[in-house]
């Protein structure tokens, strides 16, 4: 087995430095009051709409919406009222101020630009020209959204061909953190995650030790919890022992990937516990180890 050294650091600095310039998406919301807010679109499903607003997280049902719009380029973290004028012929104008004078209002509305006289207004303007704070009763209260994880795993792997048939399964621990900070959008999560496996034959064993730094993703279906699925890519770097005997064994540090499905709908107070099945390979030079199996997961977040 050939030595080949990863150099983790650079791949780490890449990542985060990626993970900074992803850009924000833009959400505008319009409520029935007329409260208008640029925010930032953090997810939606089929029910609720998740913004972030001055820094804030917002959980808002989408019935309660007048209309949102996921594509407008405001400025974020603004706000306005959008100006609601009963006039005293019975009709009503929706729009926001463009100009008044001491005794007119242009008002910007759907039509275009219209002036109106004070006079005609039966509704006091001085409702319509502040900027509204978000309602707090959609502040998202769920400590789980801000929380960090740490757990560990349990994992059975056999190997592939030609070096399955050579020794049993891999088996082993692993422990990891998730941390808040790298929480995005409530579906990605970056972990790292430190990991030993081994395979004890008759004649041949080996011995894996890796660190990984992994992208979380997770789906809700038909907003049940219970129905909460993931998935995981991981990359890293893997030292390996290959032990021939007492007398002769191989060590290398190779680069190595794993991919990971399954399911994390079972959730009891503060933990969490995931049943995954794992592909993982370890990449040497001249060839590729590769297997699949069981991994078991258990955390808390605090």
């Amino acid at each position: 087995m050939k030595r080949f050294t990863l150099p983790l650091l650079p791949i780490f600095t890449i990542l985060f430095l990626g993970i900074l310039t992803i850009p924000l998406s833009p959400a505008e919301l319009r409520f029935p009051n007329g409260d208008v807010f640029h925010t930032e679109f953090v997810y939606e499903d089929e029910r609720l709409l998740v913004v972030r607003f001055k820094g804030s997280e917002y959980k808002v049902p989408k019935k309660d919406l007048e209309y949102y719009d996921l594509v407008n380029k405001g400025q974020l973290n603004n706000s306005y009222k959008i100006a609601i004028l009963s006039l005293k012929n019975g009709s009503v104008i929706k729009g926001t101020i463009a100009d008044r004078t001491k005794d007119e209002v242009i008002i910007k509305s759907e039509l275009g630009f219209l002036t109106i006289n004070k006079n005609e207004i039966k509704n006091s303007l001085s409702e319509v020209d502040e900027s509204p704070e978000f309602p707090t009763v959609y502040l998202a209260n769920d400590k789980l959204d801000n929380q960090t994880r740490v757990g560990g795993s349990l994992t059975y792997l056999p190997l592939f061909p030609p070096l399955g048939t050579q020794t049993p399964p891999l088996y082993g621990l692993s422990v990891f953190t998730e941390p808040a900070f790298l929480r995005f959008k409530n579906t990605y999560q970056m972990g790292f995650k430190f990991e030993y496996l081994q395979s004890t034959g008759p004649t041949k064993e080996i011995t894996t030790q890796s660190g990984y730094i992994y992208l979380h993703q997770s789906k809700i279906f038909q907003s049940n919890p219970l129905l909460d699925f993931y998935g995981i890519v991981g990359i890293g770097a893997t030292s390996i022992v290959f032990r021939f005997d007492q007398n002769s064994s191989k060590v290398g540090s190779n680069p190595s990937a794993y991919v990971e499905l399954g399911w994390q709908g079972l959730k009891y107070g503060p933990s969490f516990y995931r049943i995954g099945w794992k592909n993982l390979c370890f990449f040497e030079i001249e060839k590729v180890h590769c297997g699949s199996g069981l991994e078991l997961t258990g955390g808390v977040n605090f």
